[in-house]
């Protein structure tokens, strides 16, 4: 997970929101409609879009036989409209195209290439159906059906120009029109050849849908795309009247299978696994229409959610997927906006100190369970420089001088809140929540602030102090930990962050434990930190341990989102 894609988490955050870091997914800013659930929901996962949209997109049965072409409605209602039994099929945006060693381009690519033109002669007359028009095209050798704007009608040849589509018109004696489709029109070829199949063209009104038809044998189809076997059903729109934007349509139980493989190791616990599968299904019910203006819900990446298809999909995964089928995480009756991420070194954090919105069932816990596991982030430390940090601040824009101090601030679970720089001219930054875990994160100098929970420390000078209450030393000393004297008479270690009563000379007073806000100037600060991740919501890691401690999912998820119903 990139530092870009969690910096707009921040922006977007709740409006259509999560995040992950290796397990930590960002919301993309679009607007998220209200949660649609029940058993039969279908998803669109954007695969290919904006700048990564194609001129050509191959399927490939891998289980199936051939495909039915169509589109969806409104409701996401599948409309067949044909059929083919070729098993390799290319869609090509209707442009003149080149083929030359098997690839499909939009501009001449040499001197060895065969070209699938984008411009035909349309036999006059309208066909009732898909077959009348493929029945027709058969009197040629060069021609097929186009379903244009809800009519039938058959297309021969490929021409690169009007006048070429004309000539050939009149040279082959043929009653019809030369002309070219809209620019949202698809072209159907088989793959690796300039022989057209089919085309599509509704504007903008409808996009082509290819779905694989099962085979033989009862199991349901699988299609490769771009070295990825997808269940479900392929959509392509040219939204800019350029390149094809591609759409896995996919049932949501089919797409939860190709996410948890990708977002937790399927050899955990099952009940890890499961609690997986509750998270990614209730995210992606919580975001239907989330990329609205793309026309789908959720991309592929961790940007939302790593998703995949089949590929490493395992029974474990599989199963924590089918055992938890049509199961949501709720809070009094409505979707959660869940979040998830790797680790939280301690403790998670709630909702309104990372991102904005204060969120009930987003509290931050004490978490004693991924002490009993090898996280990979349990303990990380950074040494930087008053001048790396300078050098740091002023490559992402900030105008400053030397900086001579850092002055941080903590939540009552002890994570990081704010860092505010102070350069030598005595002008401030602050940077608060998670812009605060990753302002100092610095490609440029290896050195990373890899969640919301660390510490700050002049070199060789300790995070905190020690406070005895009551004690007859009264001492403070050099570590980061805070004591008492209990009702035994017993110096006990007071193991919560925030603020705790203690009895003074003046009556009992609160006492901020860790809260500090008190500026630190060192050539030297050393970050120490543990996690990884944004801290809100469940750990993986935590999930992990809980599991193998013998919790369940519904467990897992109860000590993650306060106050929640599973089911």
């Amino acid at each position: 997970m990139n530092r870009k894609c969690i910096q707009r988490a921040v922006m977007a955050a709740f409006s259509a929101a999560a995040l992950l870091l290796t397990g930590i997914f960002v919301p993309v800013g679009q607007e998220a409609s209200a949660a649609y659930v029940n058993e039969t929901t279908t998803m669109k996962i954007g695969l290919y879009y904006g700048s990564n949209e194609l001129m050509s997109a191959n399927l490939q049965n891998y289980i199936g036989s051939g495909y039915t072409f169509g589109y969806y409605d409104s409701v996401r209602e599948f409309h067949p409209v044909g059929e083919t039994d070729e098993i390799k099929l290319t869609m090509l945006k209707d442009w003149n195209m080149y083929l030359s060693g098997g690839t499909y381009y939009d501009k001449t690519p040499g001197e060895n290439y065969e070209v699938v033109g984008c411009y035909h002669i349309r036999l006059n007359g309208e066909y009732t159906s898909f077959d009348a028009a493929k029945q027709a095209a058969a009197d040629y050798n060069d021609a097929f059906p186009a379903y244009h704007n809800g009519g039938w009608y058959v297309y021969v040849g490929s021409y690169t120009s009007a006048s070429a589509a004309e000539t050939a018109m009149y040279e082959r004696g043929i009653d019809g029109i030369a002309m070219t489709a809209s620019s949202s029109c698809i072209t159907v070829v088989a793959t690796g050849t300039t022989r057209i199949i089919f085309q599509f063209d509704c504007g903008t009104s409808a996009s082509l849908a290819v779905k694989p038809r099962p085979d033989d044998s009862g199991e349901k189809p699988q299609t490769w795309f771009k070295g990825y076997k997808y269940y479900g059903a392929f959509q392509y729109t040219r939204l800019t009247g350029n390149n094809i934007t591609v759409v896995n349509v996919v049932d949501i139980e089919d797409y939860i299978k190709g996410v948890v493989p990708y977002e937790m190791n399927t050899l955990w616990p099952i009940e890890a696994l499961k609690a997986q599968a509750v998270c990614a299904r209730t995210y992606a019910a919580a975001h239907i229409n989330g990329h609205r203006s793309y026309g789908f819900d959720l991309c592929r990446t961790v940007d939302c959610q790593a998703y995949y298809g089949t590929n490493g999909a395992g029974t474990g995964s599989d199963t924590a997927v089918d055992e938890t089928a049509g199961q949501y995480i709720s809070y009094n009756g409505e979707i959660c906006q869940v979040f998830y991420f790797s680790s939280d070194g301690g403790a998670t954090e709630s909702s309104e100190n990372v991102f904005n919105e204060e969120i009930p069932y987003l509290r931050g816990v004490y978490d004693p369970y991924e002490e009993y596991v090898d996280t990979g982030r349990k303990n990380w430390t950074f040494t930087y420089t008053a001048e790396e940090i300078t050098g740091i601040l002023q490559m992402k824009g900030y105008k400053c001088a030397d900086i001579v101090s850092i002055t941080p601030t903590y939540t009552d679970v002890g994570n990081i809140y704010s860092l505010k720089f102070t350069d030598a001219n005595g002008k401030n930054w602050t940077f608060s929540k998670y812009n605060a875990s990753t302002i100092l994160y610095s490609p440029t100098y290896e050195k990373y602030t890899y969640s919301m929970r660390f510490t700050v420390a002049a070199e060789n000078q300790p995070a905190g102090t020690v406070l005895y209450a009551n004690s007859a030393a009264n001492a403070l000393e050099d570590i980061n930990e805070v004591y008492a004297v209990g009702s035994g008479g017993i110096v006990e270690k007071i193991t919560s962050y925030g603020s705790v009563s203690v009895m003074t000379g003046a009556g009992l007073e609160e006492i901020s434990v860790i809260g500090g806000g008190t500026a630190i100037a060192a050539d030297k600060y050393v970050i120490t930190g543990s996690g990884w991740g944004h801290n809100v919501g469940m750990s993986q890691y935590g999930a992990k341990a809980m599991a193998e401690q013998g919790m369940t999912y519904k467990d897992i998820l109860e000590f993650y989102f306060t106050g929640v119903t599973v089911g």
